[in-house]
């Protein structure tokens, strides 16, 4: 081994170009396994988007094109800068490379900022992946014990959230019927003359297809296929449920609707395992589709419909069947792209202190190098997820 060594040459190098190769090697060996994690995803990606089309084209619309088309242009802005950067310090240009290294750090910030304000909103409206997703409302839960507990009459307003997060798929948003899903509520004999305390029952245990007095012969799943929902949430359903009745007389005048004189208790609830406690897709069967993930195509096709109809609002709040995972995947693939942007800053403000320190010459740039490696797949990736989920949803 040589005795003498160029500066910043570890001792293990014969000089500074086998160091530098190696360091190339080393930084695209570690840049293909992140490839290989991302290609992973993408294709899952690729096999969930072609076997649920319906699920994509409904979880688009809470997908701001704005946002991800602002986060691509700083991005592309910071490879730019990140490039010349490595020029610069290549030149020994130090004060030129340390403005560079910090106009792509302020993108990073910038990146992220912009992805707090989408993150954010979605957290606020529940559009979450796994269970999450179903907690639309927050009444408390029920209390435990052996002892009833005593609760009012349903808030009719947060039963219209709830209403559209779990019942719209099946009964419509005015309760008028999905054909082929659920029955019409709106003018239901069953509803008027039931009260709220025996529908709640009715909506707790639920209807099998095959019961007798189902006419339809569909099930209705109990709480409605989310086993999430609460005592109070389920009046508040029941509330909303009673604005949507259409009056039955003749001279089109209102039709009184039976309501408990008393308080309604409600009884506590089983314990019941963790795994029976998952919730249950919101349209019946979805369960029992052969993928396991959503219902058939013929229950997809007449979904699909909902989104078409004219009184239908622009932005589709309505839930399909397993909705949890179109955002379960959309955060897994966005937020690990955004846990590698914090790596990233982290290297940059690293550079930035050795770049100060004056670590770095004309024939020592290495670590800038492979920090501008790291830096522009990150890049790459997002040019990848930018189209896949805000421009093809």
């Amino acid at each position: 081994m040589s005795e003498s060594h160029e500066l910043n040459v570890q001792h293990h190098y014969r000089d500074m170009s086998q160091q530098h190769d190696a360091a190339k090697l080393g930084i695209w060996l570690f840049l293909a396994t992140e490839i290989l994690w991302f290609g992973g995803l993408f294709c899952g990606y690729a096999v969930f988007r072609a076997n649920h089309p319906d699920l994509f084209k409904w979880g688009g619309q809470f997908l701001d094109e704005r946002y991800g088309a602002a986060n691509t242009a700083v991005l592309l802005i910071s490879s730019l800068t990140m490039a010349m950067a490595i020029t610069f310090v290549q030149k020994e240009k130090k004060r030129s490379a340390l403005v560079c290294l910090g106009i792509t750090f302020v993108c990073a910030v910038i990146f992220m900022g912009i992805k707090s304000v989408e993150y954010e909103h979605k957290f606020h409206d529940h559009l979450l992946g796994g269970m999450a997703f179903y907690q639309t409302s927050d009444h408390g839960n029920d209390a435990g014990g052996d002892h009833t507990v005593a609760l009012g009459h349903g808030d009719a307003e947060a039963g219209k959230g709830l209403w559209n997060a779990t019942c719209r798929a099946c009964h419509g948003i005015n309760g008028e019927g999905v054909p082929g899903q659920g029955t019409v509520l709106n003018t239901s004999s069953y509803v008027r003359s039931h009260d709220d305390t025996q529908l709640l029952a009715f909506i707790k245990k639920g209807r099998t297809a095959n019961d007798p007095e189902s006419v339809l012969q569909l099930q209705m799943p109990p709480k409605g296929g989310n086993p999430m929902l609460k005592d109070a949430q389920l009046l508040d359903i029941i509330a909303y449920l009673h604005t949507l009745m259409i009056p039955d007389s003749p001279n089109n005048e209102t039709t009184t609707v039976a309501v408990a004189p008393t308080p309604i208790t409600s009884e506590p609830e089983e314990t019941v395992s963790l795994l029976d406690a998952l919730p249950r897709s919101t349209t019946p069967k979805a369960m029992f589709a052969p993928s396991g993930l959503a219902a058939d195509s013929a229950s997809q096709a007449q979904r699909m419909a909902v989104y078409k109809r004219p009184e239908v609002p622009q932005l589709d709040e309505s839930r399909p069947a397993n909705a949890h995972l179109f955002f379960g995947l959309y955060f897994l693939m966005t937020g690990l792209h955004g846990f590698h942007v914090v790596v990233g800053m982290i290297v940059l403000l690293w550079l930035m202190w050795r770049l100060q320190r004056g670590d770095f010459t004309k024939r020592y740039y290495s670590p800038v190098e492979c920090g501008g490696l790291y830096w522009h797949v990150v890049d790459v990736i997002w040019i990848f997820l930018f189209p896949l989920w805000y421009l093809l949803t």
